[in-house]
C-alpha cells in the first residue's frame, strides 16, 4: 500500500472582466501545478457563466469533481470584488451529487444531494451544501440531507447569490467529465479524511424587546404573531410606517436589518424578513418559522457583527481539535453588507484577514447559511459559517 496521499487546500481569485479568463486564472492560481480532487467555485453574477465554468474544469485538467454557485460577491485574502474565486482540494475522499430545478421537492432534494456520502471514506467526513438562495423553504433542504448524514456528519454551506437581484442563481457542476451550469439547483459534495473538519457559527446581533409566539404560520410566511395579524405586529414594533406594506422594494430595505430570531438552545437563529402580503397581512422570510416558536426582535451589536466573520473562522479552527488547518471556507450573508455599509464589510474582510494571517481561505455573500449539528439546526440568515480543514 503506498503512502497517504498529501491533503491540501488552495485559493485563487480573478476579477479579469472576461469570465473565462477570470476563470482560468483563479483556478490556476488554487491549483498551483497539484493534482485537485475538487474544485468548489464562487462567481458573481457577471461571471456566472458556462465559458467561465468550463475554463476552470479545463484549467485542472478537465475529469475533476466541481461544484460552484453564483454569488453576491466573493473574496479572498486579496479582498472582496465581483470575480471569480476558486478553492481546490487535494488529498481527500470526495464525491459530488447535483439536483436540478426541476425536481420542486426540496426535501428530496437534500437527501439527494447528501447521498455523495455513499461515495467517500474517512474516519471525519463533511457534507458541503449549496441551495437556491431563491426557494422559500431552505430548510427543508437541510431536513432532507440529515437523514442521510446523521448526527455524526455535519451539514455546512450557503445559498446561492444573485447579486441581491430576485433574478435567479445559478450553479456549477462537474462529476469529473461534462461541465453544467443549472439555474436555481442544489449541489452537495461530501469530503472524507483522517483528521477533523471543524465548524464555526456567530452572527453578532441580540435579541431585544419582549418575546412573541408565533401563532400562526405556513412554511416561511408568519400570519400571526401573539395571536395579532403578523404584519402589524413588525410594523408597530419596528417603527416602520403603514404605507410600507405596499412597497416592496422599500418593505426589502427597511426589513432586512430587522430580522427575528428564533429561540434556540444555544442561542437565537436569525430570520430575514424580505417580504408582506399587505392583504394577509403576513411577513415572509426565507426559512420556516414554525407555529409555536419563540422569536425576538434583533438588534445589531455593530462591533459582534463586524467581528462575526474572524470569529466565526477562528472557531472552525478551534473545533479542529489541535489538528493542523490547511484552509478555511466561509458563507456570509448577502444582508450584512446592508447592514454595516462598505466600511464595515471592509472592516470585517480586514480582521478576518489578520485572524488567519497566512491561512489560505475564500468565500462568498450568500442568500442563506446552513450548519446542521449539535446545537445548530440548519438555515441562518444575517450570520456567518466557516469551515475548516485540515
Amino acid at each position: 500500500m503506498g503512502a497517504p496521499a498529501e491533503r491540501w487546500f488552495g485559493v485563487g481569485r480573478s476579477l479579469a472582466e472576461d469570465p473565462a479568463e477570470a476563470g482560468a486564472k483563479a483556478c490556476r492560481e488554487a491549483v498551483g501545478g497539484r493534482r485537485a480532487g475538487l474544485l468548489i467555485v464562487f462567481a458573481s453574477l457577471s461571471h456566472a457563466t458556462l465559458a467561465m465554468a468550463e475554463a476552470v474544469h479545463a484549467e485542472a485538467g478537465g475529469d475533476v469533481l466541481m461544484i460552484g454557485c453564483s454569488t453576491s460577491g466573493e473574496f479572498t485574502a486579496d479582498g472582496r470584488g465581483a470575480g471569480v474565486v476558486v478553492q481546490a482540494l487535494g488529498g481527500f475522499s470526495a464525491a459530488v451529487r447535483a439536483v436540478p430545478h426541476t425536481v420542486t421537492d426540496l426535501y428530496e432534494a437534500g437527501v439527494t444531494a447528501a447521498s455523495c456520502l455513499d461515495d467517500i471514506d474517512g474516519d471525519h467526513q463533511v457534507v458541503l451544501l449549496l441551495g437556491d438562495g431563491r426557494s422559500s423553504d431552505q430548510q427543508e433542504m437541510v431536513r432532507g440531507a440529515y437523514t442521510v448524514a446523521g448526527a455524526a456528519v455535519p451539514l455546512v454551506g450557503g445559498c446561492a447569490g444573485d447579486n441581491v437581484t430576485q433574478t435567479g442563481t445559478y450553479a456549477f457542476f462537474s462529476d469529473g467529465t461534462g461541465v453544467q451550469v443549472m439555474p436555481n439547483a442544489v449541489l452537495g459534495a461530501a469530503l472524507g479524511g483522517p483528521n477533523p473538519f471543524g465548524v464555526g457559527i456567530e452572527h453578532g446581533w441580540h435579541k431585544t424587546g419582549d418575546p412573541m409566539v408565533v401563532t400562526r404560520s405556513e412554511s416561511g410566511t408568519i400570519l400571526e404573531l401573539d395571536g395579532e395579524p403578523a404584519l402589524d405586529v413588525y410594523l408597530r414594533r419596528t417603527g416602520g410606517s403603514a404605507d410600507l406594506a405596499g412597497d416592496p422594494g422599500a418593505f426589502l430595505n427597511f426589513a432586512t436589518v430587522r430580522p427575528l430570531g428564533l429561540a434556540r438552545r444555544s442561542g437565537e437563529d436569525i430570520r430575514i424578513i424580505f417580504a408582506a402580503d399587505p392583504a394577509a397581512r403576513s411577513i415572509s422570510g426565507l426559512a420556516d418559522t414554525p407555529e409555536g416558536a419563540m422569536v425576538w426582535f434583533m438588534e445589531a451589536d455593530r462591533d459582534a457583527v463586524v467581528d462575526a466573520t474572524a470569529t466565526a473562522a477562528s472557531a472552525a479552527i478551534t473545533s479542529l481539535d489541535g489538528a493542523a488547518p490547511l484552509g478555511v471556507l466561509v458563507f456570509d450573508c448577502c444582508v450584512r453588507p446592508l447592514a454595516l455599509g462598505d466600511d464595515g464589510i471592509d472592516l470585517a474582510v480586514s480582521r478576518l484577514r489578520e485572524q488567519l494571517g497566512s491561512l489560505p481561505y475564500g468565500g462568498f455573500y450568500t442568500n442563506g447559511e446552513i450548519v446542521r449539528r449539535p446545537q445548530a439546526k440548519g438555515m441562518h440568515h444575517l450570520t456567518v459559517v466557516a469551515l475548516a480543514v485540515s
